[in-house]
């Protein structure tokens, strides 16, 4: 007797990720928004003394990893380079702002501090410019909220007030310009 001892060892499943992720996101999805708001700005003027690279593999886009950076700590309030890196890999949003493609956070690593580390604050203030121009945002008065509490308050964080206030003032003898 023939002993037929055979079985598929497969699946028909196939997969089904969309060739473009903006096919997924809603049109008033955050990313999107954020997106074209950042196409408004002039990034590649902050990127511009990258060198061009001869051999090897090609760079990322920078003005794609500048804009998932932003993104990134915009919506964590603080991101890791791990963070950023697992997202491109699984998140769709930061998947459209890379155009599929996930960094390692070495990489990450190395744009922000070669390439960015003079230019942070350029770029603060020029997103910061294009928000108060879209939102009508008048610079001439500073609301500072009175409240005594704080977000992560215990019985050992507290703040001396000649600490603060002498904060406070160099904050304000920096080289602040309004718009």
């Amino acid at each position: 007797m023939k002993n037929n001892n055979t079985s598929n060892h497969f699946t028909a499943e196939q997969g089904i990720l969309p060739m473009f992720p903006s096919e997924i996101l809603n049109v008033d999805d955050p990313v999107l928004m954020y997106d074209r708001f950042m196409e408004e700005i002039d990034l590649k003027k902050y990127l511009r003394y990258i060198p061009t690279r001869g051999a090897g593999r090609p760079r990322y886009n920078p003005v794609n990893m500048l804009k998932t950076i932003i993104y990134g700590f915009a919506e964590e309030g603080y991101c890791s380079f791990r963070k950023l890196e697992d997202n491109c890999r699984v998140n769709i949003r930061y998947m459209y702002l890379m155009n599929y493609e996930a960094p390692s956070y070495r990489t990450f690593c190395h744009f922000v501090k070669g390439f960015l580390k003079y230019s942070l604050k350029d770029i603060f203030y020029s997103i910061t410019k294009e928000l108060c121009g879209k939102l009508n945002v008048d610079l001439q008065h500073i609301y500072i909220d009175g409240s005594k509490f704080e977000a992560n308050a215990n019985k050992y964080s507290w703040v001396w007030k000649k600490s603060a206030e002498k904060s406070r003032y160099k904050l304000f003898c920096q080289d602040y310009q309004p718009f």
